[in-house]
């Protein structure tokens, strides 16, 4: 009996004639539009960061394949593709130096050390990315000026209580991370992948389905009004949908079976946007946290064909701890709602009819202090003291009268608009009057 009855190698399994090298080509060449995109909105230093990335991994990858004498394996691309979805993921402000850092912990600390591609259970270049935010936290989350004014990101305007230009959003013209603002490019990529059958539309349809659902069902618990725009607005930023298309269809770290990708698909949405709900945006650690469990959606999905009522069971026995996770969190949310997180009362002191505040709330740069006083059950004033804003940023309140406005509409606050380009500093300076007159009542 012959001795080679079966052939046994690594992820990725794929069912086709396509060598790794070609299928790793066709993703990095679905990455060009985003990354071109983000080098004409961010300039010439995004297009550093993009090479730096990615001649970190290869030589990070030729230096171990060499000092280790095992066979050198650039020649497949992956490296190539890990670099370019690390650059996807960076800001153009960091300093040249921490791409090198992520390039090098992508590809030894994550692939090689687990023994190279197919082997790797975590995404290199999301797993890069999380450990350069946690290590350098405010490196990471300088975002760029774009069109002359610094700017928070629209997610971050969403989050407190602004609004998002859905054709901005669309065309990527914002700020935020080189590849992942225009989900116009995304889109483009995402179609010359689904062309070339390198990855199946499950995945990605999932996730954003699920999303959607899942946001629309928080904020009904919370008793916001959800519309399309809205949610639009939400699958569009924070790297939702780069994340759906370039690396949650990692063809290592993916389910390959329909079931498995379906269940992948809809876990990420849902855990994305639990992230979201508390506060953090985590499209990056949701496609971690699901690659150490694809094998499990993979066993579910193999059951299914074979016994599709035992399969059909975990399936809503699955859904239905997620469900109830998913509502449980939300109701504690709301519980909480009633003290804002971004508010505290350093001091509080009452004369007579006069009652002063000295408080903070947190805006962009990070915590705005202000005397706020009350007279008469009127705010009359409202000094800042100390704040963390961007010059420009803060000189847009000043040269509106902001503050001024604020006082003289502290009866109806809908009637005070937020300032563009300084969205995040005029919601939090709304939040600091209206959470001063919650206490004070």
């Amino acid at each position: 009996m012959s001795d080679n009855l079966y052939t046994v190698s690594m992820a990725p399994h794929i069912r086709s004639n396509a060598s790794t090298a070609s299928i790793m080509l066709d993703v990095a060449i679905a990455l060009i539009p985003s990354l071109v995109f983000g080098i004409y909105n961010f300039g010439l230093r995004a297009l550093i960061i993009i090479l730096i990335c990615v001649i970190s991994c290869i030589a990070s990858e030729y230096l171990y394949e060499k000092l280790m004498k095992k066979p050198v394996t650039v020649g497949d691309c992956s490296a190539l593709v890990t670099g370019l979805i690390l650059a996807v993921n960076l800001p153009s402000t960091v300093p040249f130096w921490l791409p090198v850092i992520g390039g090098a912990f992508a590809i030894i600390v994550v692939k090689m050390l687990f023994g190279g591609l197919g082997q790797n259970f975590m995404n290199p270049a999301l797993a890069a990315r999380c450990f350069l935010l946690i290590s350098f936290t405010s490196l990471m989350t300088n975002f760029p000026v774009v069109d002359g004014v610094s700017s928070a990101t629209p997610l971050t305007s969403l989050k407190s209580g602004g609004s998002a230009d859905l054709l901005k959003m669309f065309l990527g013209t914002h700020s935020g991370c080189i590849g992942e603002t225009s989900a116009a490019a995304i889109l483009i990529g995402a179609g010359y992948l689904l062309f070339r059958k390198v990855i199946s539309i499950k995945i990605p349809l999932s996730v954003v389905l699920s999303s959607a659902a899942f946001i629309a069902l928080f904020s009904a618990l919370n008793g916001s009004t959800v519309t399309v725009p809205y949610l639009l607005a939400q699958i569009c930023g924070g790297g939702l949908l780069s994340g759906a298309v370039f690396m949650a269809t990692d063809p290592v770290t993916s389910a390959v079976t329909p079931v498995g990708q379906i269940l992948q698909g809809f876990l990420l949405g849902i855990i994305t946007v639990v992230f979201r709900f508390i506060g953090v945006e985590g499209v990056a650690y949701s496609i971690l946290i699901i690659n150490a469990v694809v094998f499990l959606l993979d066993k579910i999905g193999m059951r299914s064909r074979f016994n599709f009522i035992r399969s059909l069971i975990w399936f809503v026995f699955v859904w239905l701890i997620i469900i109830g996770v998913t509502i449980g969190v939300a109701l504690t949310r709301k519980t909480q709602d009633n003290k804002d997180p971004n508010f505290e009362i350093i001091d509080k002191t009452m004369r007579d009819n006069i009652t002063v505040y000295t408080v903070t709330q947190k805006g962009y740069g990070g915590k705005i202090e202000a005397v706020v006083q009350i007279e008469n059950n009127r705010i009359v004033s409202i000094e800042v003291t100390s704040h963390r804003e961007t010059a420009n940023r803060y000189q847009l309140i000043i040269d509106s009268n902001y503050i001024t406005q604020l006082i003289d509409n502290q009866d109806n606050l809908d009637n005070v608009d937020t300032i563009s380009s300084a969205t995040v500093t005029s919601t939090a300076l709304k939040n600091m009057l209206e959470n001063v007159m919650k206490d004070y009542k």
